[in-house]
């Protein structure tokens, strides 16, 4: 039997809501770190990870403050990762960022940063979900300088109680988004899935109808040329909710599973049958949703 190593490094844990930041790793096996979006958490994406325990893979999340500047916390994902790569040189690294955690997970794995800060892993892989590459339209106006000088720092004071420290990075014009940066070298394949989401639905009544829609950004907010444009980038859009593709309780993230192991980035290893597969993991999310209820009464 292997024996795990356990690690404690900031920002990194098991994908759940317990308060223990120890984690137990394979070294000797790849590890995918999921990054989650804005108003989630670690605990989200449990499900997610499982499905990979189920593969016999390794998947941890990292958990951040998303009300802070994306280029901080960007920063704070180089640093864990290096502490990974300090442990373990040769482990291969995928890193799935969902949403904000998109973007987030792609400054990170960039060449040129403000702080100066590299991922040292040789091994990079990169999948994206959702993600506003393209900035996020609602926002426009916090980036407007004359805007928010007429309003004499108003639209700032209201744009930073709305997004946090981040508000000046997510609009279109931000040079953040503008200027994504290069992906280092080490980053074999950006796989970038973009969905999606007009006519989906989040959450429905007890007569069906559609009462929360799972429209978050539009395509076209999810695509930035300088992202989809670079050699190791692959492109890819769904038709699926926002959170609809990473899965909930009432829903099995079968598009998003169905892509990664296309992409070999969630290896079918073959001792499962598919339709014992399906059962499986429909098990998972279904367990999990009946967990959650089960809190909440």
């Amino acid at each position: 039997m292997l024996t795990k190593q356990t690690l404690h490094i900031e920002g990194l844990k098991h994908c759940n809501n317990a308060n223990d930041d120890s984690i137990h790793l394979n070294p000797d096996e790849p590890l995918t770190v999921i990054v989650h979006g804005c108003f989630a958490s670690a605990g989200q994406f449990k499900t997610l990870a499982d499905v990979y325990g189920l593969y016999d893979q390794q998947a941890i999340c990292f958990e951040y403050d998303d009300r802070k500047s994306l280029e901080e916390t960007s920063g704070e994902l180089v640093s864990a990762l290096n502490q990974l790569s300090d442990e373990n040189p040769e482990q291969p690294l995928h890193i799935i960022g969902h949403s904000q955690g998109g973007l987030v997970a792609r400054r990170a794995l960039t060449v040129d940063r403000e702080d100066e800060k590299k991922v040292a892993t040789k091994q990079l892989q990169l999948t994206t979900v959702s993600s506003p590459f393209n900035g996020i339209e609602i926002s426009s106006h916090c980036g407007m300088t004359s805007l928010r000088i007429l309003s004499l720092g108003i639209v700032d004071l209201i744009c930073y109680a709305v997004t946090g420290e981040k508000y000046q990075q997510i609009p279109p014009n931000a040079d953040f988004i503008e200027q994504p940066g290069d992906l280092l070298s080490s980053v074999s394949q950006h796989l970038v899935i973009k969905t999606d989401e007009r006519n989906t639905c989040r959450r429905t009544n007890d007569e069906g109808i559609c009462v929360e829609d799972d429209y978050v950004f539009s395509v076209n907010e999810q695509s930035n040329q300088e992202v989809d444009d670079i050699v190791n980038a692959n492109p890819i859009t769904v038709q699926a909710g926002h959170v609809e593709i990473v899965g909930s309780g009432d829903s099995v993230p079968t598009d998003l599973i169905d892509i990664l192991k296309d992409q070999k980035l969630l290896i079918d290893n073959g001792k499962i049958d598919q339709v014992e597969q399906a059962r499986l993991v429909e098990q998972l999310y279904f367990q999990e949703e009946s967990f959650n209820q089960s809190i909440l009464k």
